[in-house]
């Protein structure tokens, strides 16, 4: 179970930094997919018209995918210091944006990769860090006489969801486990056979 855990954010935050003029203004979000994560640059180029560099990093796909973009900054000076700040806190599933207004004055290579570190740092620092876990979706099908028996196993799932259920003749049960049990329960019922249980989805986040 401990294993299925990760840390995210389920609503925006804001940061913001100055340095010799320029403003860094940044924004955390939750984020799952590239798609999403362009709307939101989008956003943000519509909502500061006269900004000049929207720089980014994001963590995806359970970690597996992170991007970063410096946006015309000089290559390592603002992607990378997004990035390296969702990574120092364990942040998944995460997209963050950092403005910036010039103001007239370069910070060189050092004070720009501090400027975007600080920025992000805050919008980190004021968003509500939440856990999830990382879950898998089954469908457990039995005959209405097996219903005692099915709902007590899935009751005594740990955190298990349940997300559907139909009671007729024939019923079925679609339940949340967390990932790292899925290999067992789908042999809750091998004594059974009349009761089924199958995978209907890949992994996926589950409150």
């Amino acid at each position: 179970m401990v294993d299925d855990l990760y840390q995210t954010v389920n609503s925006k935050s804001f940061g913001d930094f100055r340095d010799r003029g320029s403003k860094f203004s940044s924004a955390l979000f939750p984020c799952q997919s590239l798609e999403e994560l362009d709307e939101r640059i989008k956003i943000l180029r519509k909502e500061h018209p006269s900004a000049r560099h929207f720089c980014f990093a994001a963590i995806l796909n359970e970690g597996k995918l992170m991007k970063s973009n410096d946006d015309g900054e000089p290559s390592g000076t603002a992607g990378l210091p997004i990035l390296n700040q969702l990574q120092s806190v364990g942040l998944i599933d995460i997209g963050l944006v950092v403005v910036r207004y010039f103001g007239g004055t370069k910070l060189g290579k050092p004070g720009l990769i501090n400027a975007y570190k600080e920025s992000a740092r805050e919008a980190i620092e004021n968003a509500k860090i939440i856990q999830k876990v990382r879950s898998s979706v089954v469908s457990i099908r039995f005959n209405y006489d097996d219903t005692g028996e099915v709902m007590k196993t899935v009751e005594r799932i740990a955190h298990h969801k349940i997300q559907n259920q139909t009671f007729e003749e024939s019923c079925t049960v679609t339940v949340s486990v967390p990932r790292s049990t899925l290999p067992d329960v789908l042999h809750l019922f091998d004594h059974s056979n009349s009761i089924n249980i199958s995978p209907i989805s890949e992994p996926n986040p589950d409150l």
